[in-house]
């Protein structure tokens, strides 16, 4: 059985904890919740597996930013540098 933790590596790249650190950490928290045993262990998480889910999250956060991007009906926005004697109250 997997184990989807989408949260788990993205919070560990916004704090710049290194994978392994995020590993052990998610580790042992599922070790003391009691999901892992000695018998079962079947819910380990390592390195490769975050990096696979970071990359995954990128992915779909990228392609969700992609599609929000594309539906504005702003195409492009310039300016000249002049200054702007407009005067907002």
């Amino acid at each position: 059985m997997r184990l989807g933790l989408p949260s788990t590596p993205v919070v560990g790249d916004r704090c710049g904890v290194s994978d392994r650190a995020v590993a052990a950490i998610a580790l042992s928290v599922l070790h003391d919740v009691g999901l892992i045993t000695s018998n079962n262990s079947d819910l380990v998480v390592d390195e490769n597996e975050l990096r696979r889910e970071k990359a995954k999250v990128r992915k779909d956060l990228k392609f969700q930013a992609l599609s929000e991007a594309q539906a504005l009906p702003l195409k492009g926005l310039y300016f000249d540098g002049r200054k702007d004697s407009t005067l907002i109250e």
